[in-house]
């Protein structure tokens, strides 16, 4: 197609439907006991979020006559529910996702548009635009579309480029590290940092990473966070960072831990289970986002944060830093659970909101996170600066923030209504609210009297009556007679 139809699928990158649905996120579903919002998927001009809803079902006591709840017949609805842009067409409709592992779907520019995911076998395979380019010596380097052979667990496609990182022991040694990249790397956007290994008996890997349009970001193992690729809007420099390398074109790396999920069971949490974005339901994928020309992370708990430090527990350990019955503490914690945006701002999508946060999701010129669990630890029920309610209140809803041009920004605000829903339409039931009731009577309208036909005070009946009755009061009978005859 021409020009026009080539830059509308720059607005139309792949959104998730109810049936695409990952598992990670079904499990979480049954677990959420506060408001609906498990995850967020944001692509350009749109933002969809998935929610769980547990919704009572309600009945009439026929002895009471008291609004009860059938606990067998309660249900929970998994579903999508989107905002923003409504021209939106799926590039990749002919695609089954969820005969992948895991699959990312790139936000390209002028039409390029490309999607890989890693399937069952831990093969990438790709889809879409493809843009073959040439290295710094000049040689042919294949496109976003053509990775490599071997095998992976995750990948990130961005505007020109898409990273992975290996599953296998041979394939990190071709890749030369634990990830990979391929694609365009004029801004040395694929050049992966080598990372310095400190200890013989463990290594340290990648363990997430997230591709902007010409730069990349990623965990790692050590809960480190490492950015490379363009920095024109200083979307790869943390707010606390040094070099990743000696090489100040290998880009930057966090200078403390606390990024990620917990990695060393021993030293942090990942037992306890009552809490969304920690403990066994910490996934850094949620942690991590890179948009166009800004980033967006959530810092990790206190329990990353506090691992190999001196840390002080009155009650139980670091392992069970989440449990309800410990309580730890150490003075290297700082910021647990709050984003940092940076890089490229002019929309207001690089800004810091207040609260605490379990997940983030960065687009183009927008960004939306999800509330944390308020856990009597590290979030705790303080008044959210600019919202009026506790951090408690708004657990497990939706923020947004940046450019609304597409109402992108403008989260459905009854997205979490359904179970308060079906208490209204249940508590109108039994008030026969909801029920049509016949009019009122209309008011009833002073005696009209005239001189020729006495008085009518009865102007509700037909003017017939009034007639018959006003004559027989003329012949001597008594209107109040005639009417009760």
């Amino acid at each position: 197609g021409g020009g026009v139809s080539r830059r509308k699928l720059l607005q139309q990158a792949s959104i998730i439907n109810n049936d695409e649905i990952p598992q990670y996120d079904r499990i979480e579903a049954r677990l959420i006991n506060k408001n609906c919002a498990i995850d967020i998927i944001a692509r350009i001009n749109r933002a969809c979020a998935i929610i769980s809803e547990t919704i009572p079902f309600y009945y009439v006591d026929s002895e009471t006559r008291t609004l009860q709840i059938n606990a067998s017949l309660v249900s929970t609805t998994i579903k999508v529910v989107c905002w923003g842009s409504t021209d939106y067409n799926d590039p990749f409709s002919d695609v089954d996702k969820t005969s992948y592992l895991q699959f990312s779907v790139g936000q390209g520019f002028k039409g390029m548009q490309t999607a890989c995911g890693v399937n069952p076998g831990f093969k990438v395979q790709c889809f879409g635009s493809n843009d073959p380019t040439q290295d710094e010596q000049l040689k042919f380097r294949s496109g976003q579309a053509e990775p490599p052979d071997g095998k992976f667990r995750q990948v990130s496609v961005g505007g020109l480029h898409a990273c992975a990182l290996c599953q296998d022991e041979d394939t990190c040694a071709a890749s030369g590290g634990s990830m990979a990249c391929w694609g365009n790397n004029r801004m040395r956007q694929g050049t992966v940092p080598s990372i310095r290994q400190t200890s013989v008996v463990s290594s340290i890997n990648y363990s997430y990473v997230s591709t902007g349009y010409e730069h990349t970001c990623a965990f790692r193992s050590d809960n480190y966070l490492t950015c490379f690729g363009s920095n024109l809007d200083g979307q790869i420099k943390m707010p606390s960072w040094r070099l990743a390398t000696e090489s100040q074109e290998d880009g930057y790396l966090s200078t403390d831990t606390s990024y990620g999920c917990c990695r060393d069971c021993s030293k942090c949490d990942c037992k306890t289970s009552a809490y969304g974005g920690v403990g066994t339901r910490c996934r850094e994928g949620a942690k991590l986002s890179a948009g166009w020309y800004h980033t967006c992370v959530v810092r990790a708990g206190c329990d990353v944060q506090c691992a190999g430090t001196n840390s002080e527990c009155s009650t139980g350990s670091v392992d069970n830093w989440y449990d309800k019955d410990t309580n730890c503490f150490c003075a290297s914690c700082s910021k647990p659970h709050e984003v940092e945006c940076f890089g490229y701002g002019a929309w207001g999508n690089a800004i810091n909101p207040p609260g605490k946060f379990k997940l983030i999701a960065a687009s183009f010129d927008y960004t939306c996170a999800i509330y944390a669990d308020c856990n009597d630890h590290d979030v705790k029920p303080a008044i959210v600066q600019g919202t009026g309610k506790s951090q408690c209140d708004l657990a497990n809803t939706v923020k947004c923030w940046g450019r609304n041009n597409k109402k992108q920004i403008s989260a459905p605000a009854d997205m979490c209504d359904a179970a308060v829903k079906a208490l209204e339409t249940a508590l109108a039931r039994i008030n026969n609210t909801i029920f049509e009731t016949p009019a009122p009577p209309a008011k009833r309208l002073p005696c009209v009297c005239t001189a020729a036909k006495g008085c009518d005070c009865l102007s509700q009946y037909p003017r017939l009556e009034f007639e018959r009755a006003n004559d027989a009061s003329k012949q001597g009978v008594g209107l109040r007679g005639t009417l009760a005859a």
